[in-house]
């Protein structure tokens, strides 16, 4: 089992019709969410890319992705952008339409890892929440672009079904968990997060939840605003040699 954040470019109309492969139609696919990017932003005022979207996706193995991304029409047009190849290590919650074990997959591989690491949360959002949880999770946004070892995220929501996900790069794990030990995030935590009521979520969202991934590869490039390319993953082993 390997999963992947895809990140690419179409046009508004074809963004805001785009619906996910099927597990039925997609050998190898396991499950998938698609959402339209909004690059994170100090402002409180909404700034969605209309025509940037983001996939994040679990598949059997690596060869199905490949041949997602080579045989089938919305995998050849998601293979102009960027994305990247993941193995799960870090898992608290559910990863939507996933029924699989998610802590036993993880197990210990987070422990001594060293080098970069890519993490999601995702959930489907509680439509009268929204603008609560729109207000807190800018405070998150901030505390993100402040943080020197967070290296480039996203937000992303599908509208159509309130799903909603972040995609972060961070030159390691242990700058990913400090983040969300400290600050906003951290606050955020305490005020809405009880495990005991809904592991796979919190007062803002259900369905879903925090993972922490292995980056095994990247590919490909976005550009314009919120770029991000192949070259992330060097960097990011490069500014993790430099903090130690």
């Amino acid at each position: 089992m390997i999963f992947s954040a895809h990140v690419f470019d179409s046009s508004p109309l074809t963004a805001l019709r785009r619906t996910a492969p099927t597990t039925g139609a997609t050998p190898g696919l396991r499950s998938a969410r698609t959402a339209i990017c909004a690059p994170f932003a100090h402002s409180m005022i909404p700034s969605p890319q209309l025509g940037r979207e983001a996939m994040v996706a679990c598949w059997e193995d690596e060869d199905a992705l490949e041949q997602f991304l080579t045989r089938d029409s919305m995998g050849r047009e998601m293979a102009k952008g960027w994305h990247a190849r993941l193995e799960l290590v870090r898992a608290v919650g559910v990863f939507p339409g996933l029924d699989a074990d998610l802590d036993e997959v993880a197990g210990d591989k987070a422990d001594g890892m060293a080098g970069p690491s890519v993490a999601m949360t995702m959930g489907t959002a509680y439509l009268k929440t929204i603008p609560r949880f729109y207000k807190v999770n800018k405070g998150l946004e901030r505390q993100f672009l402040e943080t020197p070892n967070a290296l480039w995220g996203t937000a992303a929501t599908n509208l159509r079904n309130l799903f909603v996900t972040t995609i972060t790069v961070w030159a390691s794990l242990e700058a990913a968990s400090d983040y969300m030990k400290t600050g906003a995030h951290a606050a955020a935590m305490r005020e809405h997060y009880d495990p005991e009521k809904d592991r796979t979520g919190h007062t803002f969202v259900t369905g879903g939840g925090f993972f922490g991934f292995r980056p095994l590869s990247m590919h490909g490039s976005v550009g314009g605003k919120n770029a991000v390319s192949d070259r992330l993953l060097e960097n990011a082993r490069t500014t993790a040699t430099e903090g130690s």
